[in-house]
């Protein structure tokens, strides 16, 4: 595949695309090894997460909370948006291939540098100093990321999200069951260190295997300063979108102290598993797919629909159940130190509107090249967070979680306006995709939150130890709430309750 030239693909323009069936079918498939990725990895993750919180302090965590901080922004800005625009490229040449390689290269090169010299700057201005040195260990994650980060970027233009699955698998088991090793042994903060540089290791060679293909040297300035033109906005939106996400732990960090960033990140951290593994499936392929039928406000409507209309009926019910049970799961998880996190979480999971409608946004508005909207957006929502998380953080980390959450909603409609001035999917589609789940959602939440106490009352018997009954109560309301939910959105929705007939006749 190294040459002067790619073939043309058969996507390589999304002139007179259509949603059509074998535009479907190819979202579909590619959704569902999705799926299974993100399941996966989800379930994967949060054992991994669940075992280290129950080996490591609540320092432990917060410290490398503030270290992924620090390490997420200059990953960002060592991509610079590159390997994104394999996706959106008509037509692929070895030179376009050549220079997104090797400046994706060089970037992450000297980040990594500059990480080197700010990391005890940083952990100094955290009050932090133990930070130090396994930041400046972590800075390699980089370069070692950009070895491959092309490569999985020209399988995924094919829609090879199978690979992406067992590459995250095969990654995740080899990343976290060193740190759980290594946190037996007692390596306290370096175990999340390893798992970082492992996992990535794993995840670049599986990359390069995936898709053969060899970098050349054909690298060009005026196809960088283009690249970097088009993508400076949507980088920018990046990092803003970090900021906003985790400018809380860093007050927090500043304010309160490394042990409540602990706190704050095991509560987002658990929700966030949750939302990436019910609404990432969809976003991951909502960049190829929308970009194809871009040209077409009909088109681009009807998949939109479709996909949040999909991640809705699997987030909606997720974030509000988890809602309800996260005071008693979270200290029956991760045990009773991380109690105060369950209340958090609980705030957290207000948020399973903005979840959902916020991850559609980048994908959709990027694949439309309105990345001035998603700057606006974005420079939003950070300026909001700030003021709101300010002015909260001296009453606490609860204060700082309901901030957010306010601030969540206050941002949304302006998402919606922009994302219907720019492609015309105005609040009525994004509506009618999600009312369903998410009547039938409340539902479940408001019986949960009435059958929570009796089935604690339940099962509240002398013979019954506690940690016992704190898992029977949350498996029976989670049943409950299955069936809840389900019987809800097979009698509002038309289409589900087709589905569940359908299959209903196959038993026959």
């Amino acid at each position: 595949m190294a040459g002067d030239t790619f073939a043309k693909d058969s996507f390589a323009s999304s002139q007179g695309a259509r949603f059509d069936t074998q535009l479907r079918k190819q979202s579909k498939h590619s959704i569902g090894w999705s799926i299974l990725r993100f399941a996966s990895d989800q379930v994967f993750s949060f054992i991994v997460f669940v075992l280290l919180a129950r080996l490591l302090t609540r320092a432990d965590i917060g410290a490398f909370a503030l270290m992924a901080i620090f390490a997420e922004v200059f990953r960002t800005i060592s991509m610079a948006g590159l390997t994104q625009t394999v996706a959106r490229e008509s037509e692929l040449t070895g030179a376009f291939t050549d220079t997104v390689y090797r400046s994706h290269m060089g970037f992450s090169l000297a980040t990594s540098a500059i990480i080197i010299a700010l990391a005890h700057p940083f952990a100094a201005f955290m009050n932090a100093p133990q930070i130090a040195l396994p930041l400046q260990v972590l800075s390699i994650v980089l370069p070692i990321s950009a070895l491959g980060q092309t490569h999985m970027a020209l399988r995924l233009r094919e829609f090879g999200h199978k690979t992406t699955a067992l590459r995250s698998v095969a990654s995740g088991i080899g990343g976290g069951g060193t740190a759980i090793v290594a946190a037996l042994l007692g390596f306290g903060l370096w175990s999340l260190v390893i798992q970082r540089i492992l996992t990535e290791i794993i995840s670049t060679i599986l990359s390069r295997h995936a898709y053969r293909w060899k970098p050349g040297w054909d690298w060009q300035w005026s196809i960088l300063k283009r690249n970097l033109g088009i993508n400076g906005s949507l980088t920018a939106v990046q990092l803003v979108y970090i900021a906003t996400t985790r400018l809380q732990e860093l007050v927090i960090g500043n304010v309160i102290g490394v042990v409540a960033v602990g706190i704050y990140r095991t509560a987002w951290r658990t929700v966030d598993i949750i939302s990436n593994g019910a609404i990432r499936p969809f976003t991951t392929v909502a960049m190829q797919t929308l970009a194809r039928v871009k040209d077409d406000r009909v088109e681009l409507a009807r998949a939109y629909q479709w996909m949040i209309s999909k991640a809705a009926i699997i987030s909606f019910p997720a974030l509000m159940g988890f809602g309800v049970l996260a005071p008693l799961a979270i200290p029956t998880v991760f045990g009773d130190k991380w109690a105060a996190a369950g209340e958090l979480a609980q705030v957290f999971a207000f948020m399973a509107i903005p979840f959902t409608l916020n991850q559609f946004a980048s994908p959709s508005l990027g694949a439309l090249g309105a990345s001035r909207s998603l700057l606006t957006i974005s420079l939003t929502q950070l300026s909001l967070t700030a003021i709101f998380t300010l002015i909260a953080a001296p009453y606490g980390v609860f204060a700082v979680a309901c901030a957010y959450v306010v601030r969540s909603y206050l941002t949304l409609p302006l998402q919606i306006f922009l994302l219907g001035r720019v492609s015309g999917i105005g609040l009525r589609h994004t509506w009618s995709a999600i009312w369903q789940p998410l009547t039938a959602s409340v539902l479940m939440g408001l019986v949960l939150h009435f059958t929570m106490p009796a089935t604690r009352a339940l099962v509240a018997h002398p013979g019954v130890p506690e940690l016992a009954g704190s898992w029977l109560v949350l498996v029976l309301n989670m049943a409950i709430g299955a069936l809840v939910y389900g019987i809800a959105v097979i009698a509002l929705s038309p289409v589900w309750r087709g589905l569940a007939l359908k299959t209903l006749r196959k038993f026959r």
